[in-house]
């Protein structure tokens, strides 16, 4: 089955709110990029129901075993954590531990005691989305039955047959009415961090422009060097005669380049590496991107030049200096766009984790 891109244009609609008080979500510069919706692939047709209730994606499924779903209803039933007197089930606490498990797990077993690590950030997280949505709630946000409704139907839809739908709900301790009040409390969270943080952290052009003014040593193109590469592999248990042999091997290749053949060609023809359908090309790199015996090499090289036989701890390789690119001062129009993503990103995070700092100072919370 294809991943589901389910559109959620309709919260847009959402009432809005135009007074907030201040949550002091004062933020700062950035140096590394965040990203504020995270994407993980898991194999499992039922995230296609859950997983959005964290991140508002759909994944792709394939028909195993759903972690948690053992565990008796009454169970999963269970209050598991109150926040302001509202209740989250034990549930909704499995669906977000199965969402934190990496992906390859659910391939296999997955023991109590390993459930249990996940349990704690999967608990924090749902504090943290119901004391977003409360708030919302308190400042009046709110979304319509249609777009629940609509939300609803394409998950529903995403199964062959209604029963599975429903079975799949009835596996997670859910009924269709707790589903939906999931999708509406997601909704309305959403549309809440949107106008409390979103609409708030966008930067103009010239506050990108003053940022990269004031920081351009952040934006450097540092020196870079294009080798294409040719290597005859040899194995670490490898005896000294094997590894004679291979050393032949490559001396007959680095002859044949010599002798003035095609060094791409050959490459294609007999490199032992990931490189050869690439005909050796290892691409632009900057310092510390490659073996230092490579790059230590390389450094001898003027654009053109072939080196002699470099040995590694993987064999023996030959390699040609291709293209230097000396370090440059990158324009603001190159890095543009990606400050201003990595600078929103970081804002935005930021300012909702002041947010749900100031939420939790005043709530009552209770973990059962």
């Amino acid at each position: 089955m294809k991943p589901l891109n389910i559109s959620y244009n309709s919260y847009r609609s959402c009432k809005r709110v135009n007074s907030y008080k201040s949550y002091n979500t004062e933020v700062t510069e950035v140096e590394t990029i965040e990203t504020i919706y995270p994407y993980s692939p898991i194999y499992m047709k039922l995230f296609a129901l859950f997983t959005f209730l964290t991140y508002f994606t759909f994944f792709p499924y394939l028909p195993y075993s759903f972690a948690g779903e053992d565990k008796p209803e009454s169970a999963r039933n269970e209050i598991a954590v109150s926040v302001n007197g509202e209740n989250i089930s034990e549930a909704e606490v499995q669906i977000a531990i199965n969402r934190l498990i990496p992906a390859s797990s659910f391939h296999g077993a997955v023991t109590a005691e390993k459930r249990e690590q996940y349990r704690k950030p999967a608990v924090d997280s749902l504090i943290e989305k119901e004391l977003l949505y409360q708030e919302g709630k308190r400042l009046g946000i709110s979304v319509k039955k249609s777009e629940v409704k609509e939300v609803f139907n394409k998950n529903k839809e995403a199964f062959k047959k209604k029963k599975d739908f429903y079975e799949a709900l009835e596996k997670q301790g859910l009924t269709e009415e707790s589903y939906r009040k999931l999708i509406e409390k997601e909704l309305v969270t959403r549309e809440f961090l949107k106008q409390a943080v979103e609409d708030k952290i966008k930067l103009s052009e010239t506050g990108l422009e003053d940022y990269y003014n004031k920081n351009k040593g952040k934006f450097v193109s540092p020196d870079k060097i294009r080798l294409r590469e040719m290597s005859v592999s040899v194995s670490p248990t490898a005896t000294q005669g094997e590894r004679e042999e291979k050393k032949k091997q490559a001396e007959d290749l680095l002859k044949k380049v010599k002798a003035g053949e095609d060094f791409a060609e050959l490459a294609y023809k007999y490199s032992e590496d990931n490189y050869r359908v690439k005909a050796g090309d290892l691409g632009l790199s900057h310092k510390g991107r490659l073996m230092p015996e490579l790059e230590e090499a390389a450094s001898r090289l003027n654009v053109g030049e072939v080196s002699g036989l470099i040995e590694t701890i993987y064999g023996y390789h030959i390699i040609r200096l291709e293209e230097k690119q000396p370090e440059k001062q990158l324009a603001f129009a190159e890095v543009k766009d990606s400050l201003k993503k990595e600078l929103e990103a970081k804002r935005y995070k930021e300012a909702k984790e002041a947010i749900v700092k100031a939420l939790k100072e005043k709530a009552v919370i209770s973990i059962k």
